[in-house]
């Protein structure tokens, strides 16, 4: 299976994914158009208190405004797909700080379709688990078993372990008060526990992958479900994702260059977790070339890359993210308001490149399709709060 890569003019073969399930898809595509084939339903004026749900840290409030949406065959990486056009946001909504993680999707999902891979130790845990003698419960694995000598765990069975080194901390500190003798020191396991507490937070604080268009919708519902049952956002708003033009508008942030951090001309593994290894994969100059050939964990208050300046994190890299619309080639009118892409087609946009993508291909202007099946190792998504489209 090949995920199109509509900058380069390659097709890139991705990992072994299973498909989700797919949209249904008609045969013909609509060219793009700020023509709605439906009235838009007037938006309601928000109360004092419902304005209060959106004060939040996780959220932006995206401002509308007017922007050039594509790029211009003098910026760098340029893509005929990329036709440069006036686009006008007419609405305000507000989108997440950071990509969807693997603990905020496994909240709303059953047992069976939460993302907890086996997960091979890192060595510094390993050294730990060995040095303190801890027993911990194994889950048999294919892996397991064709590597008898490597332990093979989940984020739920590591979590097992924190109980296990309270406790010795508690026996330790009693037999030290005692004078007993003991095997470790009391700051040896605290050590030990700090290690293993910083591993499970930051696994669960990786952004979710492997999903498809209609999974990702999916928890869009769910979430929204769920914040109205219990009051969190205002009734006539809704969790769903971002349209192309409100992904693009976000991510510049006003910036009209190859991407919205800093002045706009410097993309590579310094400012974004994309695939800086070598001088022609980034854009600008750099002291250092770096790849970190991972997704990075998604903290809201240790980021490690720079955020644009709405406040939004990894708009350029870690991962793909799925946007509302069909993919097709944009509209030539002179303005478009809120456009929504075609009401039919055969992909969906998938914006912002990935942790093993080049700066070329994170752009924001950069564009990408695939079909809405595909869940792909570097595919996640963002989530926006606002009136539905």
């Amino acid at each position: 299976m090949f995920i199109r890569s509509i900058t380069s003019g390659f097709l890139f073969i991705l990992a072994y994914s299973q498909f989700g399930c797919s949209d249904e898809i008609a045969p013909e595509t609509n060219k793009q158009t700020s023509y709605v084939p439906f009235p838009r339903k007037p938006i309601r004026e928000l109360t004092g208190q419902e304005k209060t749900l959106l004060v939040r840290n996780d959220f932006v409030r995206i401002e509308p405004g007017e922007f050039l949406m594509g790029s211009s065959d003098l910026e760098i990486g340029h893509q005929v797909t990329e036709a440069l056009h006036k686009v006008r946001i007419t609405k305000p909504y507000y989108m997440a700080v950071s990509e969807v993680t693997i603990d905020q999707w496994n909240m709303l999902q059953p047992k069976m379709l939460r993302k907890d891979e086996n997960i091979l130790l890192p060595d510094n845990l390993k050294k730990t688990i060995k040095r303190l003698k801890l027993e911990l419960p194994q889950e048999k694995s294919r892996e397991l078993m064709l590597n008898p000598d490597e332990r093979v765990y989940t984020v739920e069975i590591l979590e097992k372990l924190l109980p296990l080194l309270q406790r010795k901390i508690k026996l330790t500190t009693d037999a030290t008060k005692k004078k007993k003798k003991v095997s470790w020191s009391v700051g040896d396991i605290q050590f030990g526990l700090k290690e293993v507490q910083e591993f499970i937070v930051g696994r669960k604080n990786l952004p979710v992958t492997d999903i498809s268009y209609p999974q990702a919708k999916s928890y869009c519902w769910k979430r929204t479900e769920h914040a109205w049952s219990v009051a969190r956002i205002p009734k006539n708003m809704v969790f769903r994702l971002p349209s192309e033009a409100e992904w693009e508008y976000a991510c510049r942030a006003g910036s009209s260059g190859v991407c919205g951090l800093g002045e706009g001309d410097k993309l590579s593994g310094m400012n974004a977790n994309i695939n800086g290894g070598k001088k022609e994969f980034i854009i600008g100059e750099e002291s250092y070339l770096i790849n970190q050939k991972k997704l990075v964990s998604i903290r809201l208050s240790k980021n490690k890359y720079p955020a644009n300046a709405w406040g939004l994190h990894d708009m350029h890299g870690n991962v793909y993210e799925w946007c509302y619309d069909y993919y097709d080639a944009y509209p030539a009118d002179e303005l478009t308001l809120d456009p929504i892409g075609p009401i039919r087609g055969k992909e969906r946009v998938l914006r912002g490149g990935s942790f093993i993508r080049t700066a070329y291909d994170s752009r924001s202007a950069a564009r990408h399709s695939v079909e809405p099946s595909w869940r792909g190792s570097e595919i996640g998504f963002r989530l926006v709060l606002g009136y539905p489209l």
